[in-house]
């Protein structure tokens, strides 16, 4: 009798452990998941950012403002680096990313369109509005299989910002 309670003890235990670890190891895919969609944000962002900003008002920023709705399908590459996934053509194994880029031009003085935040901010430095500054975000989203109980259609997201001016 007392080996059994034993062996139930025992039993219990290595369940518990082994739950443990199964939920790290979901953990650190996720934020490994993560950190390639991070990589993949910055890595865009910084593409546009080494556009620089050419335009004259009441347009500036034309060339960025141009890559507003600009969409593309990023996957990660076997060799530890993001490659594009060109459709149509072979889809590559593994996670894909999707990349949104969204530019908010300053229209009619107000920064990011009517958009004043919370709270409130008018943009000005030394009381002068920010006339040609533009917000340019890049969002990098993806389909989340790995939380058992979440509907299939689920999404995670990374998304980065800048401002820019020429």
């Amino acid at each position: 009798m007392e080996a059994m309670a034993t062996m139930v003890v025992l039993i219990v235990g290595i369940l518990a452990v082994s739950l443990t670890v199964l939920a790290a190891s979901r953990q650190n895919r996720r934020n490994l998941i993560q950190a390639q969609a991070s990589v993949i944000a910055e890595r865009e962002l910084e593409r546009i950012i080494a556009m620089g900003c050419t335009g004259v008002p009441p347009t500036p920023c034309s060339n960025v403002q141009g890559l507003d709705g600009f969409t593309r399908r990023m996957a990660w590459a076997v060799s530890g680096q993001p490659q594009e996934v060109v459709v149509p053509g072979p889809v590559p194994p593994g996670l894909l990313f999707d990349v949104a880029v969204d530019v908010d031009p300053n229209l009619a003085g107000l920064y990011e369109g009517v958009a004043m935040g919370s709270p409130a901010l008018n943009r000005f430095v030394d009381g002068q509005q920010l006339q040609q500054v533009i917000n340019v975000r890049v969002l990098v989203s993806w389909q989340d299989n790995l939380m058992s109980g979440l509907a299939p259609d689920t999404r995670r997201a990374v998304v980065l910002q800048t401002r820019m001016v020429p």
